[in-house]
């Protein structure tokens, strides 16, 4: 019974494609992903990308619907936003992943974002990817300053040659981003992106294991982003600062903030020993503790100090790092702030 019905299916010498369950499709067109998109029912599904470039022109968007997911067969499934605007847009989407493709934008567009989060949408995930070319961020996590989305999560993903933050996270709480690259291949010197990451009243996270290169500033740790645990990332070849923490106009603080065992290297590439590796603002409560700051490059690039603590900046403990290869001071603090400063290395 087996074999006949095997040889009833393979008629004209090939399987017919199988019609898709309930809540599940596979896709091989921008017109099957389209259509898929816009039945997914409001208690999710999942669409599989089969080899190949989806080309759309509008985005791919879920608004109010839980458990989507959308996965690619690895970096030879691409999904091409041509022109201006998202590529995929969740609205109020929760337990929502992305994995396993390449989300790559119009590189001569004037907006646009990869993946973008809006409203109360969290816990959702996106992992394996390489997400280029888009004029704004790879990722943009847009929450509601009332109620911040939370949980959610970016894991072994690429972001390269997005042109404003990379990956922009505004009231999003209890992210975890882990193992990302945020890079520059096309987009040089004054066409740098932005920032590699922005954190921007983001608080309560873990960033860690992430490698940035190429951009302006590598991090930008900004006002109301609290409780953060910053470890074990390299933050290098920045064309300004590798790390910017605080708002220098001090209309709010940032505070108790963990940065332990980065590497902060060869920044201040746009012009050698112009900026600080890493400069702070109206930060309070914070540990900078077994980090390595240097340049590998030393005679052609160095940075301005390693860390500077400007105003407002109060009660850090900055213990146990190497601090090298400084066109000036390697440390600038205010030593009536109360800070814990000993057992460094520096120059």
């Amino acid at each position: 019974m087996a074999r006949s019905l095997l040889i009833l299916l393979t008629v004209g010498g090939c399987l017919p494609q199988a019609s898709a369950a309930p809540g599940r499709w596979q896709v091989a067109t921008a017109e099957e992903l389209l259509r898929a998109a816009s039945a997914m029912p409001a208690d999710g599904g999942t669409i599989v990308l089969q080899p190949g470039t989806y080309a759309i022109d509008q985005p791919l968007r879920f608004t109010r619907t839980n458990h989507v997911n959308l996965a690619g067969s690895g970096w030879d499934t691409t999904l091409h936003r041509r022109g201006a605007g998202h590529a995929v847009v969740f609205e109020d989407c929760g337990f929502c992943e992305v994995r396993d493709l390449m989300i790559v934008g119009d590189i001569a567009a004037a907006d646009g974002c990869g993946v973008v989060y809006a409203g109360q949408s969290s816990s959702n995930s996106i992992a394996h990817c390489r997400i280029a070319n888009f004029a704004e961020s790879g990722v943009r996590y847009d929450g509601d300053p009332k109620a911040p989305q939370s949980s959610n999560t970016i894991r072994d993903c690429h972001f390269i040659d997005n042109g404003g933050d990379q990956l922009a996270s505004h009231h999003n709480n209890d992210f975890y981003l882990d193992g990302n690259q945020f890079g520059a291949h096309q987009r040089q010197g004054d066409r740098a992106p932005r920032s590699g990451t922005l954190l921007d009243h983001s608080a309560a996270g873990t960033y860690s294991r992430n490698y940035h290169w190429g951009n302006r500033v590598a991090l930008r740790l900004g006002a109301g982003s609290h409780f953060n645990r910053i470890e074990n990332n390299r933050f290098e070849q920045s064309r300004e600062t590798g790390i910017l923490i605080g708002d220098p106009d001090g209309k709010e603080g940032v505070y108790l903030n963990i940065l332990l065992g980065n590497t902060i290297h060869t920044n201040s590439e746009g012009q050698s020993g112009a900026v600080p590796a890493v400069e702070a603002h109206h930060a309070v409560d914070f540990t900078f503790c077994a980090n390595q700051v240097f340049s590998w490059d030393s005679n052609h690039t160095r940075h301005r100090s390693s860390l500077v603590l400007g105003p407002g900046c109060r009660t850090w403990i900055v213990k146990d790092n190497i601090l090298r290869h400084n066109a000036g001071p390697a440390l600038v603090f205010d030593p009536e702030a109360g800070h814990i400063v000993k057992d460094n290395l520096a120059d």
